[in-house]
């Protein structure tokens, strides 16, 4: 935890790896669940945030800022690499960077804040970096 020029606490969780995009939701015996995969993602992210921030669990209005570095593919040649780690390049690929916020805001409910209505303002970014892993800084507002 950080504290910002007026002295509001900033939250960063680091989590490693590829955040994944907020699957659809699944249908079955008369109910809604949430896939598998994004269960597992989502128990990642908290872990993750538990371990580095504990459980603040906020209230009030918040700003959320997401940015995901992801790693250039091993199949690129080294001036392509190069200028994705440099900007020139950007992903633009799937998934969605609204779907993997989702994937986020979800994980840390009562976690690093009550309920993801509490996210009023969102930064969200999506570069290439050396490793793939999301940085999630929460401020109070």
């Amino acid at each position: 935890m950080e504290t910002a020029a007026s002295d509001c606490p900033i939250y960063r969780i680091t989590v490693p790896g590829l955040l994944r995009a907020k699957g659809r939701p699944r249908f079955g015996n008369g109910r809604t669940f949430t896939d598998a995969k994004t269960v597992q993602a989502e128990k990642h992210i908290q872990r993750h945030a538990i371990e580095q921030i504990g459980k603040p669990c906020l209230t009030g209005p918040l700003h959320v800022s997401l940015m995901i570095n992801i790693a250039p593919p091993p199949s690129w040649s080294r001036k392509k690499t190069a200028d994705a780690l440099a900007g020139r390049i950007l992903p633009t690929s799937r998934p969605d960077i609204d779907n993997q916020m989702k994937t986020a805001a979800d994980a840390l409910n009562g976690i690093a804040w009550k309920d993801d209505a509490q996210i009023v303002d969102a930064t969200l970014s999506r570069r290439y970096g050396l490793e793939s892993m999301t940085v999630i800084e929460v401020r109070p507002l």
